[in-house]
């Protein structure tokens, strides 16, 4: 509890001006910002440059925040756009143990880790990217949100505007494209 009013206690400060106070939030932030982004976004040298992105927007932002106990959602929600933001523009591999729907359990055996069973998850893993990238717009982002960031459905229709259902309808036909498009 002292901690959420400590923190709750930095936005307000932050939100009214103090810079001293953004650095302290930013600070004791920046550990859980870089977890959720290596989450997302499977690069670890891509990790500093989205978290300055994400402080970055934090700072330009945080005066249109309205309740400062909302904070760690608010910020959650800036990480995940500048990780989609990313994956969009680098083309980044959303990993198949992202999602466990494509082919099941892949690494049960020693056999797995073989050179050749490597090369060929990547291959999948490319190919799944490609597939995700080819959905419709909401409809990509809604996969990403689900499987990347593990976010449950209620969630997403939070963060995105939507129902419960929508989400349910959208994730589900999404699925049956990816299955129709992904090699069996």
């Amino acid at each position: 509890m002292e901690k959420t009013n400590s923190l709750t206690s930095l936005v307000s400060k932050t939100v009214s001006g103090d810079e001293e106070a953004f650095e302290k939030l930013m600070g004791s932030q920046m550990n859980t910002i870089a977890f959720q982004i290596r989450r997302m976004i499977n690069c670890r040298e891509d990790v500093e440059d989205i978290s300055q992105k994400v402080a970055m927007r934090v700072f330009q932002h945080i005066r249109t925040l309205k309740h400062p106990e909302a904070f760690s959602s608010w910020l959650r929600t800036i990480v995940t756009r500048e990780c989609l933001m990313h994956i969009k523009s680098e083309g980044s591999v959303i990993s198949i143990e992202d999602l466990p729907g494509f082919g099941g359990s892949l690494f049960e055996t020693d056999r797995d880790y073989l050179p050749e069973a490597y090369t060929e998850r990547r291959e999948q893993e490319k190919e799944i990217s490609e597939a995700v990238k080819k959905l419709p717009g909401k409809s990509r982002e809604m996969v990403v949100l689900y499987y990347n960031d593990g976010m449950c459905y209620k969630d997403i229709a939070d963060q995105m505007g939507v129902t419960v259902g929508d989400v349910s309808v959208n994730l589900f036909r999404a699925k049956k494209r990816l299955r129709k498009m992904l090699p069996s």
